[in-house]
């Protein structure tokens, strides 16, 4: 359900008006019934499918039925106890226990993926609980030393071709105003950006090169071109302005390229982004986390996913934050949550 004080409840009630999901999946909501109940009063439009909300203790329950919210209820936190728009310690505390619960559950084979609505890392952080974010926490609950984040559109899973094993290769960019949006790939993410240097190495580059090649390959390209991005204005410009692309980017692409082939970089990230919108990379592995946000976000914010890497579990999330500014207002747009879960149920089938 993500943080109860921001825009998760909102996009989630709203996602769940849309008959289509149901087509694809069984979705069943883990969080506060009694929040939840509430965006159904607050934020259902009146020409929509009245919601109404079925509370189950197992997945085995659900009813998976266009107009009931299946809601596995793990938190008693209500209205009352948040501020709506606001860092809450409550709210922080109880998206972190549904996003335990649920990693718990698709472990065990319960349920077949997972979707997340946004947190607030202030919140949890205010609760007691340390993750810089989902995709650190993920990993601790799965145990997973290796995990990567991944921004890609959902049209990545969007064919037929899914059902037959193959994706064309183009899939995993979609044409906007003729630009293309590439997957982004992640070495760092919720890290301090003076601190950004200090999480580089050789290793970790390799790594996540090798996680997102797998990840498309197990999508159907069997021979996805990559590029890396540069830590440093014009990717360091042989040493002048910095030298982690000496000793450690231009070596991991080494590595790389002579266990898999060819590999772009380290590119200039302005230069490089320029390129990929054209269509030259199926996915570009940037440094840090703006400097893949930024341009991905400008390309085809709404419209993307947030993919987790490496797990054992599917994960897929929203693009965006938990909007405190608007949170409660009913202006938040669901379509982020719905291609996520349309993303999840497609990885569910394929993988």
């Amino acid at each position: 359900m993500g943080d109860a004080a921001g825009i998760g409840p909102e996009i989630v009630v709203k996602a769940l008006t849309h008959k289509s999901v149901y087509s694809l999946c069984q979705p069943i909501v883990i969080g506060s019934s009694a929040i939840l109940q509430e965006a159904c009063f607050r934020f259902t439009a009146s020409n929509s499918t009245p919601l109404t909300l079925n509370i189950i203790k197992t997945p085995m329950q659900a009813l998976a039925r266009h107009g009931t919210i299946d809601v596995l209820d793990v938190s008693s936190i209500s209205a009352q106890d948040i501020s709506v728009g606001t860092v809450d310690a409550c709210a922080g505390a109880a998206a972190v226990k549904a996003i335990e619960t649920g990693t718990h559950l698709t472990m065990q084979g319960e349920l077949d993926a997972l979707t997340t609505a946004p947190i607030c890392k202030a919140a949890i952080h205010r609760a007691g609980i340390s993750y810089p974010g989902h995709t650190e926490m993920l990993a601790a609950f799965t145990n997973t030393p290796h995990v990567v984040m991944m921004l890609c559109t959902p049209e990545a899973l969007d064919s037929n071709q899914s059902k037959r094993g193959s994706l064309d290769e183009n899939l995993l960019r979609v044409k906007t105003d003729n630009q293309f949006i590439p997957a982004v790939s992640f070495v760092t993410n919720h890290v301090a950006l003076a601190d950004v240097p200090k999480h580089l190495s050789v290793e970790r580059i390799v790594e996540v090169i090798y996680i997102t090649r797998q990840a498309l390959m197990r999508c159907g390209i069997s021979e996805p071109r990559l590029a890396v991005a540069g830590l440093n204005p014009h990717a360091g410009e042989d040493g002048v302005f910095g030298k982690e692309e000496e000793f450690l980017i231009r070596p991991a692409i080494a590595q790389a390229r002579a266990r898999w082939g060819p590999i772009d970089g380290p590119l200039p990230a302005d230069a490089l982004f320029v390129k990929a919108s054209q269509g030259h990379w199926h996915a570009v592995i940037v440094m840090y986390h703006d400097q893949g946000n930024i341009p991905i976000k400008l390309l085809g914010f709404g419209k993307l996913v947030n993919v987790t890497l490496g797990l054992p579990i599917i994960r897929t999330s929203v693009d965006h934050g938990t909007a405190f500014d608007i949170a409660g207002k009913g202006l938040a747009n669901e379509m982020s949550l719905v291609g996520a879960l349309s993303c999840a149920a497609r990885l569910a089938q394929t993988f």
